[in-house]
């Protein structure tokens, strides 16, 4: 960034910088502050409540987005990482700077709410103390005594300077005035005076012996290291001492206003940072973040978490009497903070006694939980927090041995999938996520999934919630916390329907996700086979539709490592639903997870605000927000998925396409426009180049990679049981849902397994019914069509 022309705080005389030096002082400016060799004991420094918080104005506004506007996963989450993690992101796919901005802001559009009460609620989390303004006070008494010394030495020191910086100024009645304007507005000069200034108030508090000591510093001039995005680049940062800049050290972002940007603008490039370090250290809750102006003194402290964003009013630091003494309180408290209040999960971990926070893997992370019962379904969930000593001693620790999946993004689920292994050697798959409260709790959906006997869906061990965002996080829940904000209402609307609750599942077994390049393609086949009859499984025997097929989303059990339960299951007495799979002891090698947006069919529209689904995958019908997610819809997302995993990573010069269409299917990325542009796109691409054309997916079936060319018959037949007409042998049309059957007392049928009703217009009917795949052809129907091609394809290959 280029920077900015020095530009005087308003009111203010501008005049030249060019000949300061560290130790120049002028009666109205603080140019540059001295670090103290030896720092002056302090009392620590809660909230300072100030009348002007109470009428400052706004400085972001709220934005007016419909609420319902962005599906699932159409985020920051959508990129992918780079480089991936365990090759489960697709070769080739980087995540690009501006993408991941404009994702970001979308993710935040109608979740940056102000507080009111902002430092006093997230930056003190003890109660507030009658001596903060003493202090404060005596931190920047401490800090000028420190200039005066410096400019003693020098032979600078003039009354003038006194009276400028702090002693007694008549006009104001005797009473203490500290001024402090900053040398510089530039991008250059202001992130080092600022260091400088939050450093120096570091140093003069009264700090408590830590395991690290920290200290703020210019991040701006080099990638930091571990960054996916290597042209993100936080202006200033709160780390470690004496360490390297590295995303996994990173406390506390910050990002100075540049020349010719907006308000707006500075701070989505600040939440960017933040998503960095939300991506870096898989159990941060949330980030605080600094957003400095660069017209005149002014700061807002921000804070991250999987709901959206919150800030504080804009604070004027410029003398005492303003806001000064609060910024000085506020950045003290900072530089106290433990674990937890600095925004670490730490109810569940435990950690190395060296390292201060839990950063990643290199924290030595382990957790505790319950030992898993052997049982009917092999599932213990944990217990309640109020008999948990009467358990104590059925507990385990684990050490998480390595993270396998992390979701980006900010406004999200924010998932995280760690392996681990049981004492006896059992591997397992521990998942932490951030789930909406407006749906059913994940661990919910998979016990009712083992009570059920579902086959082809992971087994669930323990599930335990953690932290609630609105209750937990940001201290709400009560009409005088809720009310706390410069639009309470609409923070009001927004938390009822994006509050989120952490919550940790332990499950088996493990495997790869089919994303996994190294997966050959027997091991893909038979993955796509266990998903899809997961899938049937949940939903004609469990009665739970999954809404969320992604290669992400079906993994490949891994065989090498001894698994504590099976994905299939003995047959029982009289059992309706062998026609799924054989329970004749046939192993499943692939598996259905992620029941984060399952419901059940009984259930009511959750309510929560995304549409569902991972974006490159969901179906025409859910792009465009017109239908209901039905079954055929997820078998939908089943042909993506295989599109997908055939097609990446992209092999160069696979196929010999002719120029005049090349574009539509590029070698490079052949899919690309399933995952670049807005839902309308999208959903236009599919509908021309899968289903109306044969000749374009037929080229699109080029682009597979060697020794996928037996997926193209699958592809082929796959797209004929979603879309095929009747009575026609090769055309494809979208049909879109009409009014829904009914049958007895006028009760929705969406689980039927046999053809869909037929009256006696059936052949002029054009519309399908909810239990439909495609017109006249019921959902089990539809499935025993796949199944019957997964099969030989699997058949095929083990040849």
């Amino acid at each position: 960034m280029e920077p900015n022309v020095d530009r005087a705080p308003r009111g203010a005389t501008p005049r030249d910088t060019s000949t300061l030096t560290p130790n120049t002082i002028s009666r109205d400016y603080v140019h540059q502050l001295i670090i103290p060799t030896s720092p002056s004991a302090h009392s620590l420094l809660p909230h300072l409540r100030d009348p002007q918080l109470q009428s400052a104005p706004n400085l972001l506004p709220i934005s007016t987005a419909p609420l319902n506007s962005t599906p699932h996963k159409r985020k920051a989450a959508l990129t992918g990482l780079h480089p991936p993690i365990n090759n489960n992101v697709s070769a080739g796919k980087r995540r690009r700077v501006n993408d991941v901005a404009t994702l970001i802001e979308q993710e935040l559009a109608g979740a940056q709410h102000t507080c009111l009460d902002f430092v006093q609620r997230f930056l003190f989390p003890g109660s507030p103390n009658t001596a903060t303004t003493v202090c404060a006070e005596q931190i920047l008494s401490a800090i000028i005594a420190t200039l005066k010394q410096s400019e003693s030495k020098a032979g600078a020191v003039t009354e003038a300077t006194t009276i400028g910086h702090g002693k007694q100024c008549r006009k104001f009645n005797q009473k203490h005035l500290y001024v402090c304007y900053p040398p510089t507005y530039t991008n250059k000069g202001y992130p080092q005076w600022f260091c400088r200034f939050a450093n120096a108030i570091q140093q003069h508090a009264s700090c408590p012996p830590t395991k690290t000591k920290l200290e703020w510093r210019v991040a701006k001039s080099k990638p930091l290291l571990g960054a996916y995005n290597n042209d993100i680049r936080p202006d200033f940062v709160l780390t470690w001492g004496g360490v390297p800049l590295e995303w996994r050290s990173i406390l506390v972002v910050g990002e100075h206003q540049s020349m010719g940007s907006n308000v707006n603008e500075s701070f989505i490039q600040l939440a960017s940072y933040a998503e960095q370090v939300f991506i870096a250290q898989p159990f941060r809750v949330f980030v605080f973040g600094v957003l400095t102006s660069n017209a005149g003194p002014n700061l807002t402290f921000w804070r991250f978490d999987r709901s959206g964003a919150i800030g504080s009013v804009p604070l004027n630091y410029s003398t005492s009497n303003l806001d000064l003494l609060t910024v000085v309180s506020a950045l003290v408290s900072i530089s106290q903070m433990n674990a937890r209040h600095m925004g670490f999960h730490v109810d569940s971990i435990s950690w190395g006694d060296e390292h201060a926070y839990p950063l990643d893997h290199k924290s030595d992370i382990t957790i505790q939980m319950f030992k898993p019962v052997l049982g009917n379904s092999l599932v213990t969930i944990d217990p309640p927090s109020e008999v948990v000593s009467e358990v104590a001693a059925s507990e385990v620790a684990v050490s998480l041995k390595k993270l396998v999946f992390l979701a980006p993004g900010i406004v999200t689920r924010g998932t995280r999938i760690w392996t681990g292994a049981l004492s006896s050697g059992e591997a397992i798959a521990i998942k932490y996520s951030w789930s909406n409260t407006q749906r059913a709790l994940e661990g919910d959906l998979y016990q009712l999934a083992s009570e059920k006997r579902v086959i082809g869906v992971a087994t669930i061990l323990c599930c335990t919630t953690y932290e609630n965002v609105l209750t937990h996080l940001h201290a709400g829940g009560s009409p005088a916390a809720d009310c706390n904000f410069t639009q309470p209402q609409a923070y009001k609307i927004h938390m009822q329907r994006q509050n989120r609750v952490l919550s940790r599942l332990v499950l088996s077994p493990t495997g790869r996700p089919l994303l996994d390049s190294r997966l050959s393609p027997l091991q893909v086949a038979e993955g796509l086979l266990g998903g899809l009859i997961g899938h049937a499984s949940l939903f004609f025997q469990g009665g739970i539709l999954h809404r969320d097929i992604s290669p992400n989303n079906i993994i490949v059990i891994d065989d090498s490592l001894p698994q504590l339960t099976s994905v299939s299951s003995p047959a029982a007495a009289n059992d309706l639903f062998a026609w799924i799979w054989p329970r004749d002891g046939t192993p499943l090698r692939g598996c259905l997870i992620d029941l984060d947006n399952a419901i059940e069919i009984s259930a009511q529209p959750s309510g929560a605000l995304d549409r569902t689904g991972t974006y490159p995958f969901m179906a025409i019908q859910i792009l465009r927000g017109e239908e209901q997610h039905r079954y055929r819809h997820d078998l939908e997302s089943f042909l993506y998925v295989l599109l997908w995993v055939c097609c990446y990573p992209a092999v160069a010069g696979s196929a010999n396409i002719i120029s005049s269409v090349r574009h539509i299917w590029p070698a490079s990325d052949p899919l690309s426009r399933f995952h670049d542009g807005d839902e309308f796109l999208v959903a236009c691409h599919k509908v021309a180049c899968v289903i109306s054309s044969s000749r374009i997916f037929g080229l699109l079936l080029e682009r597979f990679r060697p020794g996928f060319e037996h997926f193209k018959r699958v592809a082929k037949e796959m797209r004929m049981t979603l879309w095929r007409l009747p009575g026609c042998k090769y055309i494809c049309k979208l049909s879109e849902e009409g009014k829904p059957s009914e049958g007895v007392d006028g009760q929705h049928q969406e689980g039927s397994e046999g053809r869909g009703e037929e009256d006696e217009e059936e052949g002029e009917r054009e519309w399908l019914l909810p239990e439909e795949v495609r017109l006249g052809v019921s959902n089990k129907d539809a499935f025993l069509e796949v199944k019957k091609s997964m099969q030989w394809l699997v058949a095929t290959l083990k040849d």
